[in-house]
């Protein structure tokens, strides 16, 4: 993954892979992130359908993927008309008043940190969480028997596989929900393979950042 010179001083960065433009912004700020950014549908959506708790990282998310579209497309299309409102199934969607095409996004978050991947080929999808082992109690939720039977010789790979397959599943955007555990992919290097009934191939990759791992999945 590239990492170009782009800087934000509010804690933003910009990266390129394969592309796709990824933002992380970091939770620099000791108070609210000001939501002068917002469009008006996107101020009904916080309002009316993001927890209170919840709405730091919402705010923190769509100002990364706003940057990230205006990195893209240049910086004279302002923040408003980038709109980032939820799909049929809750995924994010990227509406620009101004500009080419459709865009695909991704989003993701922790307490901390978030990230916005965007690319205007194919479909894209980001995770990211802390550089932390995930507790063993929690494996079955993702992993498959074989997974699991591996990740007892090697405990690491579990934060790899869980973040990677977070990330494959918001690519893919299954018609029906189906659980983490039933994604299997064969990796390789930067690309998965996935069996019938998907039977398709991406690229990945992943990134250590601020004592978190990132995964990017793009079609």
């Amino acid at each position: 993954m590239q990492r170009t010179a782009s800087t934000h001083p509010e804690g933003f960065t910009f990266l390129v892979w394969s592309g796709v433009g990824v933002g992380v912004l970091e939770d620099r700020r000791e108070g609210p992130l000001p939501k002068y950014f917002l469009s008006p549908g996107e101020r009904v959506c916080l309002d009316e359908r993001v927890l209170p708790q919840r709405q730091p990282e919402w705010l923190r998310g769509r100002h990364a993927c706003k940057q990230v579209v205006r990195e893209l497309l240049g910086p004279e299309l302002l923040m408003h008309q980038v709109e980032v409102l939820p799909g049929p199934r809750g995924e994010p969607q990227l509406h620009l008043s101004e500009g080419p095409g459709p865009l695909d996004v991704s989003i993701s978050h922790t307490r901390t940190l978030s990230v916005a991947a965007v690319t205007a080929r194919g479909q894209v999808g980001v995770d990211v969480e802390p550089m932390a082992p995930v507790e063993e109690r929690l494996w079955h939720f993702f992993l498959s028997p074989a997974e699991r039977a591996r990740c007892e010789r090697e405990p690491e790979l579990a934060l790899r596989l869980w973040v990677l397959k977070e990330a494959l599943y918001k690519a893919l955007r299954p018609p029906q929900p189906i659980p983490l555990r039933s994604l299997v992919p064969e990796l390789g290097e930067g690309v998965l393979r996935l069996a019938p009934p998907f039977e398709c191939e991406l690229s990945f990759t992943f990134l250590p950042l601020r004592n978190h791992l990132l995964a990017v999945v793009h079609s």
